[in-house]
């Protein structure tokens, strides 16, 4: 046989073989697709306060989510928006913006002074992507636009001499959850 024919049939075997061999592999999630879509449970505003998260990336950058969770008084929602700024392969830090609830009063004993605060909230949010499927661990930080009704009602807890305070209300709430991706 021609030399010429054996590297030409021994190239064709090779590449037949090799793009076999690669076709088999499962391609690993990139973080930078668009069309994400994730599913989370966690603590803090953005999951309702103890509750689940569902955030959906419509375009690369662009978070949009919803919670729905239990705030200690009742259930808590929020929806929000995040602009992700990718930090490096597996972390972004990103903006966010949400409305819903964003503080609760409960008094043991003297349920007229209990309350939920609902109003805009501003923060920013990490996630840190871990293992191959695209999931994230999610840490946020956020400063609550809580009402003036919630604050002169939380004034008047604190001036109530029949009612010990436990715990002050803090200017900024953290968060912290886990999010798979769906697909």
């Amino acid at each position: 046989m021609n030399t010429f024919l054996k590297k030409l049939s021994f190239s064709f075997l090779f590449m037949a073989v090799t793009s076999t061999a690669f076709a088999q592999e499962a391609p690993t999630r990139s973080y930078d697709d668009p069309n994400k879509l994730y599913m989370g449970l966690g603590l803090g505003l953005d999951y309702g306060g103890i509750g689940g998260k569902i955030e959906y990336l419509p375009v690369k950058n662009i978070g949009v989510f919803a919670g729905l969770g239990y705030n200690l008084e009742e259930a808590g929602w929020n929806i929000g928006a995040s602009y992700k700024i990718k930090a490096s392969e597996r972390l972004s830090v990103n903006p966010t913006v949400l409305y819903g609830y964003n503080g609760v009063l409960k008094v043991d004993g003297a349920s007229e002074y209990n309350m939920v605060s609902y109003g805009m909230s501003f923060g920013v949010n990490v996630d840190i992507h871990v293992g191959k499927q695209g999931n994230k661990i999610t840490t946020g930080f956020f400063i609550p636009v809580r009402s003036q009704k919630f604050r002169d009602n939380y004034d008047a807890v604190k001036d109530d001499p029949y009612i010990s305070m436990d715990n002050e209300l803090f200017p900024f709430t953290v968060g912290v959850g886990y999010n798979w991706r769906l697909n």
